[in-house]
């Protein structure tokens, strides 16, 4: 037989000289035990003093002197009766007696037999003493025969102090001699090779069991599921268990714990409910590993019965199931069954504490774990490396700063701050309380770190929303070879991605659990479901979603929430329904989830049917969903329903309250939010919020600044909305100057930094009020961007014509990890329309379609018949509209006719037009531009009938306004408005800037004076165009605002071609930089040019 072990084949077999390992070593006098008395009396005793060599528990030899009795050779003995005298010492272990037997029949010159030869050996090779096992090697080496019995007593003798070496010298040779092993040979063997770490060995000893047909032998065949389990290959653990004719709960236990030990714990709970099915009676290990895999799966439902079983099969007060039993509850959050059993309790022990201690720690009860552990010390109980760490954990809890730094204090005093397990516990403190920089120098400082201490670390950078020292913390866990990112790492890692949208990040995390296992987790999956369902990635959430062989609740909601809040609400709902099918029943969560998509759906019956589920299962008053139904009713137009559920609820608490202020402010009910507000005994921020909120979303722009400033007189600590709100509301004004006051709060207060929302809120909010510049610089100095950041600034570069730089930044996102979404496409498709980048855009459009990601809507294909209009071909930009594979919507034939009014074709205008006026008949925009399409042609005929079909329809026209900021004060001007208490000057001003921009060959359009007069003269004309609104606003902030700094105008319909052409001259003689924004985009106009290159 071809051995593995060629080390030891290569030496031929000796006699050893070593003393060591037994090897010609002396013999010391034997010992009697006094015990045996009824043999003892027929010996003659003399006194003598011995030494005596015996192994130590490290291994070593003792030597120690001592008296003992010893027999003289006694006058007649039975030979016969040799035998079964040293095999009951054997049994008695009355090893001492059994070689004072042995003296006497040397004495007597009895030469045993084979059997009583072997027997002797036994004796020997049995006894513990080092020396013995020596000698008992002597006499094997010296029997003329060795039967089978014998080398399975030495193998095993030798197998008992770990010397696995001579274990195979001695069964290698045995083997050459032809003697075959049995089941008692085996165990041994086997064992040496699961301790030399041999799998090539113990499978060839394994293929030896088979052919003996011993693998179904009980003792056997549990070493063999033990080796394999030890060995980390559990399909052959349970192939070999499978093999066993009477299995052993050994041998159950064994296999459990393999599948416990490398954290696959739905096979773990698979082979104890089988045990269950076999009617095989459970131990307490059992139990114990059963109870682990439960907490392991945060199954409480398991976990149940599991305890009750053991209850049944009176293991009840086993301290050692009980204890696992704690930490089962703790695991699943069911507090109070985990006291009770820590009550229940008779004996406690060191275990049980720290458990108790650390569940009421897990549990947020850190008061109740800081009296345990002073019960705990009062009961006679030392604290340790374990409770200390759940002390540290209950500090963290309370943010308790200076008692976590006074713990830390004892632990350096006791030299204890770089146990790993301290040391961890410190790490977590720091990193709670938010001392990361503290975290990460008791990180460095540890001797040993573990799983736990990388966790804890990872733990903090992700409370500071640090993704790169977390990710790199990760990466570095991977590169180490004894540790390991396990289900927290990844599960934090995932969550942080989750929360910052970073589908990037969690996609390389996901790739390196492919990698690293194929086996499902359930905590896993779902928040990796959990983390692509943020991130919009449906199709990759539901992929692994469908794959899950079990869900749990939080799976459900998960993929629930994910279709909710990417406004997929029929799935969302078709979601619910099934997983009510499987036996799951809907919680908080869920319910919420379901609320919250009537109000998407804007179905209040949806809600009356999930209010009636609610009702049914007496969950009315749980908080959460007290404060949707009533939101839900109120979004949905049921205020009544709102009213009265807000009036039925006894105990209203402040959130409550804010959502009854946010109902009555969004359905306009102004003097009952008010009231109510008034009448409200606790205010926090949100309740303010609630106010601002409604405020704005009315369009209630002097009422939302005039709350700012009352906010501002009562010192109401402000958040991230209500900051947010302000600088939206700045932003659609837009008031750029109090958008700049509202900045320099945001860096007063300290948030920069601190909310990506906010910080893009700034970006918009400045690119709308016409500062590009400054939109760039905050970008430039985000932290962490989101695809929202990215999309606000590449929107603000299109609005403004900056194509080249809205492409580069369409690049550089990819590069950084941020996948483009539809709204990323609509602003680069729009940028290149805006400067007639033809190839570009198409380009773009073509990777989209090509990308199944991002699905193309109506607005993209807008966007392209912009961009082919714009340039002239009309006839492509037709067939887009006509070959494209959705219905074209309003804003589609709109830039059709857009198109159409800039080149000037009145027959593609009137189709398009046409259209427009079946598809959206009360928009006066539609019918403006094509009667200005007829003013342009001289058909003043259809001019007149297309004024006369708007006013059959009942449609007014917008009228023309535009407006300028000037010392935080908004001037709005009509075309033709003399109602500023500027007007003269401001008149003026444009009459005078006329004459010299004349001399620069300005030229007045007429065209663009768009109605049929023929009895005006051409002053009256060139008066006409300007007194255009955004004129008037321009020639205003020349007059107010300082020299040299830019004039801001704002208007809401498109400039017109003549005021275009003006404004590009009137900068050039008063050298200033003027923004105009007009319904598409912004104009910048300086030194005599536009940013639009006149394209647009």
């Amino acid at each position: 037989m071809t051995q593995s072990l060629h080390f030891l084949q290569a030496r031929p077999f000796r006699l050893p000289l070593n003393n060591s390992n037994c090897h010609n070593s002396s013999h010391h006098t034997l010992l009697l035990n006094p015990k045996f008395n009824s043999f003892s009396a027929q010996l003659s005793l003399t006194t003598t003093t011995t030494t005596t060599n015996k192994l130590n528990s490290n291994g070593k030899k003792d030597s120690s002197k001592t008296t003992v009795l010893q027999p003289k050779t006694p006058s007649k003995i039975n030979p016969l009766r040799y035998s079964s005298l040293i095999q009951d010492c054997i049994n008695s272990n009355s090893f001492d007696l059994g070689k004072s037997i042995h003296a006497q029949m040397v004495s007597n010159g009895y030469t045993p037999d084979t059997y009583l030869q072997t027997k002797i050996l036994m004796l020997y090779a049995r006894s513990g003493v080092f020396d013995d096992l020596c000698y008992a090697r002597k006499l094997f080496e010296k029997m003329p025969e060795r039967n089978l019995t014998a080398w399975n007593t030495m193998i095993l003798g030798y197998a008992r102090v770990d010397d696995y070496v001579e274990v195979l010298q001695l069964y290698f040779r045995m083997q050459s001699l032809g003697i075959l092993p049995d089941k008692f040979t085996f165990p041994s063997v086997i064992k040496t090779c699961i301790a030399m770490e041999d799998f090539s060995g113990f499978q060839q000893v394994h293929s030896l069991v088979v052919k003996a047909r011993l693998n179904g032998n009980s003792i056997v065949g549990g070493v063999l599921v033990d080796a394999y389990v030890r060995f980390g290959w559990m399909d052959d653990a349970v192939t070999a268990l499978d093999e066993i004719d009477r299995k052993s709960v050994v041998s159950w236990n064994a296999v459990i714990a393999g599948y416990v030990r490398i954290l696959r714990w739905e096979e773990a709970w698979d082979v104890f409910h089988r045990m269950q099915r076999l009617s095989v009676c459970p131990d307490h290990f059992t139990f114990a590993s059963a109870v682990r895999v439960c907490g392991a799966l945060r199954s409480l439902e398991r976990g149940k019965q599991v305890h009750a079983m053991l209850i049944t099969c009176g293991f009840e007060g086993d301290t050692f199931v009980s204890n696992s039993l704690i930490d089962m509850y703790a695991k699943c959050g069911d507090d109070k069954s985990c006291l009770q059993v820590f009550n229940q309790m008779e004996q406690r022990d060191q275990v049980t504490w720290n458990s108790m201690i650390s569940a009421e720690a897990q549990f947020g009860h850190f008061n109740e774990a800081l009296l345990l552990f002073s019960r705990m010390q009062d009961s006679g109980f030392k604290s340790d490396r374990f409770n200390l760490g759940s002390i540290l954990t209950a500090s963290s809890g309370l943010t308790d700063v200076e008692m976590g730094q006074e713990l830390h204090g004892h632990l350096v005093r006791n030299f204890l701050d770089s146990d790993v397990i301290l040391g961890s516990a410190l790490v977590d403190m720091y990193s709670k309380c938010r001392l990361v920089e503290e975290a990460c120098k008791v990180f460095e400082r540890l001797l040993e770190r573990n799983e736990v201490s990388y966790n804890a670390l990872i733990a903090g950078y992700v409370l500071e929303g640090n993704v790169d020292e977390a990710l790199n913390l990760y990466h570095d866990m991977q590169l180490l070879d004894d540790i390991q990112p396990d289900q927290f790492t990844f599960t934090t890692l995932l969550t942080l991605c989750a929360n910052l949208r970073n589908d990037y990040g969690g996609k390389q995390i996901h790739a390196h659990l492919i990698r690293r296992t194929s086996m499902q987790n359930i905590i896993i999956d779902t928040e990796l479901v959990h983390m692509y369902a943020e991130c919009g990635r449906l199709n990759y959430a539901r992929e692994i979603f469908d794959r899950m062989g079990e869900r749990n609740a939080y799976s459900w909601n998960s993929m629930i929430e994910g279709y909710e809040q990417n406004n997929q609400i029929e799935e969302a709902v078709q979601l619910f329904q099934q997983m009510q099918l499987n036996g799951i029943q809907p919680d908080c969560f869920s319910l919420a989830s379901m609320l919250s998509s009537s109000i998407s759906l804007s179905a209040a019956h949806k809600g009356r049917e999930i209010h009636a589920f609610i009702v049914r299962n007496t969950m009315e008053e749980e908080g959460v969903l007290k404060i949707m139904l009533v939101d839900m009713y109120a979004k949905c137009g049921v205020m009544d329903y709102a009213c009265r559920l807000y009036d039925r609820t006894i105990n209203k608490d402040v959130i409550l309250h804010n959502v009854m202020v946010s109902a009555f402010v969004s359905s306009g009910r102004m003097d009952e939010a008010k009231h109510l507000f008034d009448q409200m005994k606790e205010r926090n921020t949100a309740s303010w919020n609630a106010f601002l909120v409604g405020y704005a979303k009315g369009g209630l722009k002097v009422e939302s600044f005039s709350l700012f400033r009352e906010m501002q007189e009562a010192d109401v600590e402000f958040d991230a909305l209500t900051m947010v709100t302000i600088i939206n509301l700045c932003a659609s004004l837009p008031a750029l100057e109090h958008g700049e006051e509202i900045h320099g709060l945001v860096i007063k207060k300290g948030y920069i930094n601190s909310s990506v929302v906010l910080e893009t809120a700034l970006v918009d909010m400045y690119a709308k009020c016409g500062a590009i510049e400054k939109a760039r610089i905050v970008f430039d100095m985000m932290n962490d961007k989101n695809v929202v950041s990215w999309n606000a600034m590449i929107t603000g570069y299109s609005k403004h014509g900056c194509s080249k730089e809205a492409l580069i930044l369409y690049e550089q996102m990819q590069k950084e990890g941020i996948y483009p979404n539809e709204v990323t496409f609509l602003s680069v498709l729009a940028a290149c329309s805006h400067t007639g980048l033809i190839e570009e855009g198409l380009r773009i459009f073509i990777s989209m379609l090509e990308d199944n990601e991002v699905e193309a809507k109506s607005e993209h294909y807008s966007c392209m018949v912009d961009l082919l209009g714009r340039a002239g071909l009309l006839e492509d930009a037709k067939e887009v509209i006509e070959k494209m594979p959705i219905e074209p919507e309003v804003s589609t034939w709109g830039a059709l006719l857009g198109a159409c009014r800039v080149h000037n074709d009145v027959d593609m205008g009137r189709f398009a037009a046409n259209r427009l006026f079946e598809l959206d008949p009360q928009n006066p925009g539609h019918y403006v531009l094509m009667s200005n399409i007829y003013a342009t042609a001289g058909r003043w005929k259809e001019v007149e009938d297309i004024r006369q079909m708007m006013k059959i329809k009942g449609v007014r026209k917008d009228p023309g306004i535009s407006w300028i900021e000037i010392n935080n004060e908004l001037h709005i001007f009509h075309a033709g408005s003399k109602m500023h208490p500027q007007t003269e000057e401001i008149y003026s001003t444009l009459r005078h800037l006329t004459l010299r921009i004349k001399g620069l060959g300005y030229i007045p359009d007429t065209t663009f004076i768009l109605q049929n007069v023929e009895d005006i003269t051409k002053e009256e004309e060139e008066e006409s165009l300007l007194q255009h609104s955004e004129r008037l606003a321009i020639s205003l902030g020349l007059i107010s605002l300082p020299e040299k700094s830019t004039i801001r105008v704002f208007k809401n319909l498109r400039i017109c071609g003549d005021c275009h052409t003006a404004t590009k001259l009137i900068s050039k003689i008063t050298g200033r930089c003027i923004i105009v924004r007009d319904t598409n985009r912004f104009h910048h106009f300086e030194n005599g040019e536009c940013s639009c290159g006149d394209y647009w």
